[in-house]
């Protein structure tokens, strides 16, 4: 099977731009509360009822600003499987086309695609997407990589073609940059088909994209090697930044599941990977019977608790017993220097839950994980501590923060969204006749906090000002009535941190001013409450 699959036809749409803050990164803050309300409501993408829009990936660049990629059929456009990327400026309330393009015949369709974001500058933002089109979901296909100038709105170039390929993970350093990149460097995990036998093969560039200038034959077998994962990890103590990976083997190509393994490069970005460790194999009774691996590192300024940075890794297992799929997951907490990698429970384990994805937070030091439970179509939403303080018990943001329950291959996508700084999903859900139609929501994002307002109330909340914010904030109001005021100060958990106001004020507009000096890093709420009226908002604290 060699078929071409040609880029073309790309349509720059013209947008406008709106810088949203960014905060800095720290130390660990009070998780979310069980059964937040900070989800809002589901946003279609891409709106558009004669596609069957199957796989999104998502990224968030330094400013805030979000980006989609959908991969997607239409076959009243007879020109076959195609990807469209999209952008949205104010944390994902609206968004718009900026690329969409065509690749290969009336049958291709995407069995892998990634999206990230480099640059830290609006003159210098770079999309590079990644992605796998195939003829049949159970065939290899062929991968490509490239590379779209925000600035130019221009498709600048294939970085990467790969014939014979099965999946294509990309990660960077651009947060937190690796030693020895300039000023970012960019890791590609692929897997292919050789008559040789199957290669896993990780590709480096130090320079942003410009170019690849490193590569890794990791492995050559007989096997069978699928999906692949990859991952950046950094902390003070490991400040050289290194890339790590997971990935699936199989001993038939069509049978699955099979099992999963992991490594990194030492001790720098671009070195050598160390010695693979076979993850499923530690417990015998999943030993062969796992798939679709997801990985995630630590990657900020400060240390976990074994003067190190931790690793998280998840994957689909078959349980024999109950005859269904779980979610398996382990996690080292010095994964730079030992391969000693402990259990998690993560999942209800009388649910069939699928699809795993998560990523860490280097704001409030904390991985979020969402996955699709089958049982109840609900797409969880769940946290925990980089130190993670009880491996089998996560923190539960949402059950279900998806309002659509019509889902039967979701896909669910989990990054972080810098302008708040908090998590952004996005997912695959079912139109009324079946077809598939990306979606988007976030804690925070999507939910203002001012649902209470309508033309009938007799206050108004405007909001916080600035957000973020670091010495103080400002909180803005309107009274039809002379009315008493009351707005308490709270974590996210609901702990008290104080009362910003408590007194009557007049008709018209009013601003109340607080300290926020003492407060730690990170993101408080406060409930405003006047008469009958109440509603909720949000605001972030970053030095």
């Amino acid at each position: 099977m060699k078929t071409r699959f040609t880029l073309f036809y790309f349509l720059l749409l013209c947008f406008t731009g709106l810088n949203a803050q960014t905060g800095s990164f720290g130390g660990s803050v009070a998780p979310l509360k069980s059964q937040s309300p900070l989800f809002g409501k589901d946003i279609i993408l891409n709106d558009q009822p004669s596609q069957i829009q199957r796989k999104v990936a998502i990224c968030s660049a330094f400013n805030g600003w979000q980006y989609v990629a959908i991969a997607y059929t239409d076959y009243s456009l007879g020109t076959g499987g195609h990807i469209a990327v999209m952008k949205s400026i104010d944390n994902g309330i609206n968004w718009t086309n900026i690329l969409d393009g065509s690749y290969g015949t009336d049958s291709a369709v995407f069995t892998s695609i990634d999206l990230l974001v480099v640059g830290h500058s609006e003159n210098n933002l770079k999309l590079i997407l990644s992605f796998v089109s195939s003829n049949s979901p159970t065939l290899i296909g062929e991968g490509n990589v490239g590379v779209y100038d925000e600035a130019t709105g221009l498709w600048e170039y294939n970085l990467l073609w790969v014939y014979y390929c099965y999946g294509i993970s990309l990660a960077s350093d651009y947060l937190y940059p690796a030693t020895n990149s300039n000023p970012n460097s960019i890791g590609i995990l692929y897997s292919k088909y050789d008559q040789n036998g199957d290669s896993l093969i990780f590709r480096s560039s130090s320079n942003d994209g410009l170019s690849l200038d490193g590569y890794q034959l990791m492995e050559v077998t007989h096997k069978h090697l699928h999906n692949v994962s990859l991952a950046y990890g950094r902390s003070p103590s490991w400040s050289s930044g290194r890339y790590f990976a997971a990935w699936e083997e199989r001993d038939q190509f069509e049978i699955m599941p099979g099992r999963i393994y992991t490594s990194h490069t030492n001790p720098n970005f671009n070195s050598s990977f160390t010695t693979p460790v076979n993850i499923d194999g530690l417990d015998p009774t999943t030993a062969n019977q796992c798939q679709n691996p997801v990985i995630a590192c630590q990657y900020n300024g400060v240390d976990n608790d074994s003067s190190n940075l931790t690793e998280v890794i998840m994957f689909e297992k078959y349980q024999t017993s109950t005859n269904r799929y779980d979610i398996g997951a382990y996690y080292n907490l010095q994964s730079t220097s030992s391969s000693f990698f402990k259990p998690m429970t993560v999942t209800d384990i009388s649910h069939t839950n699928l699809q795993p994805d998560l990523c860490f937070n280097p704001y409030d030091s904390s991985f979020m994980l969402t996955y699709y439970d089958t049982t109840t179509k609900k797409l969880p939403f769940l946290k925990t501590n980089f130190n993670i303080p009880d491996p089998n018990n996560w923190l539960v943001v949402s059950s279900g923060y998806n309002d659509n329950p019509y889902i039967t291959d979701p896909g669910p996508k989990v990054e972080l969204n810098i302008g708040q700084p908090e998590a952004m999903n996005a997912w695959i859900a079912n139109r009324t006749d079946g077809k598939g139609m990306a979606m988007f929501d976030a804690p925070y994002s999507t939910y203002t906090g001012f649902s209470g307002n309508s033309i009938g109330s007799l206050a108004k909340l405007y909001g916080s000002y600035p957000n973020p914010c670091s010495n103080s904030i400002k909180i803005a109001f309107e009274l039809k009535n002379s009315e008493r005021v009351t707005i308490n100060l709270m974590g996210i958990m609901g702990q008290p941190f104080g009362t910003v106001t408590d007194q009557t004020y007049t008709v018209g507009k009013h601003e109340v001013q607080y300290d926020v000096s003492n407060l730690a890093i990170g993101n408080y709420l406060y409930e405003f409450r006047s008469g009958d009226f109440n509603a909720m908002g949000k605001f972030t604290v970053i030095r």
